[in-house]
């Protein structure tokens, strides 16, 4: 697999310029699937449409975080494209629930919103294909340390483009390593602080101007506590539907957020799990489960298989991700076909031990595959 390690001491910019240089041909390829799928899965009907949206986005990083804004420019200028271009390629799926209409648009929340007739009702935009991305999240007490996995399902188009990328600390950032695709900021990981964040996808039905989510990840993982990170996450101005799950070796918190809600659904628990369906009612009702989804067929094997035997190590969380019992509504799966090349597919994974530091991932179906093996 892929592996980019950033250079210590060198700045944001040159950190992306780098990125942008070494995967110049993959960031590109990247970039115009998604371009594609924004049409075909998103609401846009054109180009133009998807950049407008896009281009809106940069200045909500910029005022987030500025070394991340320079970081994301600069990728994008080493890979010969513009800073919207690459907000595509990272922001994606909350792309794609955004209305394509501009006066539809309203700034994403710094906090929960109470629900209101406002809040609730759907945006004008809204998937029209949607493939049912089907990521899976397991947090485990283990005899060996406290253990956070994730299979990453996306378009299975995806999968050549799946990396590492290792970040140096930097000032009061600690260094961290993410499961990422070329190009984009960074999808979940771990840092040298042991504070660890693993990802779903919702699909939000209230999405909003919001941060270009891989840049609350990489934010997330610049704290030192898990508290702080779910912090992060509780007052960021998230655009759409996520789940997010934070941990350290002390606390974990799971929160489901949609375009306004941010709701803390889990506070720690020696086992837990969520695919891609909401579990809080009021995030729920500004959500929508694709009639394609395998999200149910998942959490109930995933709520199965940890109640039957709690997990052991690394080893065996990586092996309940890459379970096929139930093919082709499984953990691991494959949905695409010769007809439908780009839909959902298992195309990776990472598990992190917050105890011992080590953390595994790998791209594709990881089925009998063993991972890469990192320490933080």
């Amino acid at each position: 697999m892929r592996v980019l390690e950033l250079p210590a001491g060198a700045s944001p910019r040159r950190w992306g310029h780098l990125h942008g240089e070494s995967f110049r041909g993959e960031i590109q390829s990247l970039t115009e699937i998604r371009m594609y799928l924004c049409t075909k899965v998103g609401s846009f009907s054109t180009e133009e449409q998807i950049l407008t949206a896009a281009r809106a986005h940069l200045p909500v990083l910029r005022t987030y975080d500025v070394d991340l804004f320079e970081e994301l420019c600069g990728t994008a200028e080493g890979a010969g494209l513009s800073p919207e271009h690459l907000v595509v390629a990272n922001h994606y799926t909350d792309l794609r629930d955004l209305s394509p209409d501009p006066a539809a648009w309203t700034p994403a929340p710094t906090a929960d919103l109470a629900p209101s007739a406002s809040a609730a009702a759907p945006a004008a935009g809204g998937a029209r294909d949607s493939q049912g991305d089907g990521c899976s999240v397991i947090w485990a007490e283990t005899p060996t340390g406290r253990v956070l996995a994730q299979t990453w399902d996306m378009h299975a188009t995806a999968i050549p483009y799946v990396m590492v990328l290792g970040v140096p600390a930097a000032g009061d950032r600690p260094a961290h390593r993410v499961l990422t695709v070329t190009g984009c900021l960074g999808m979940a990981g771990m840092n040298s602080a042991r504070v660890a964040i693993a990802i779903n996808n919702l699909f939000s039905t209230d999405a909003t101007l919001g941060i270009v989510w891989p840049a609350m990840v990489r934010k997330a993982l610049a704290q030192r506590s898990a508290q702080a990170a779910r912090d992060v996450v509780l007052h960021s101005p998230i655009g759409s539907g996520h789940h997010y799950f934070v941990a350290d070796r002390q606390e974990a918190f799971a929160i489901e957020t949609s375009g306004h809600r941010r709701r803390q659904i889990f506070a720690g628990g020696a086992s837990y799990c969520h695919t891609n369906h909401c579990l809080d009612p009021e995030v729920a009702a500004v959500s929508k489960v694709p009639p394609t989804s395998t999200t149910h067929d998942r959490y109930r094997w995933l709520g199965q298989s940890l109640a039957a035997r709690p997990v052991a190590d690394l080893q065996d969380a990586w092996q309940r991700l890459g379970s096929q019992d139930g093919w082709p509504r499984s953990v691991s799966t494959n949905l695409a076909t010769p007809q439908n090349p780009h839909g959902a597919a298992t195309c990776g994974a990472i598990a992190m031990n917050l105890d011992s530091g080590e953390l595994w991932a790998q791209a594709g179906f990881i089925t009998n595959v063993a991972a890469d093996r990192f320490s933080t």
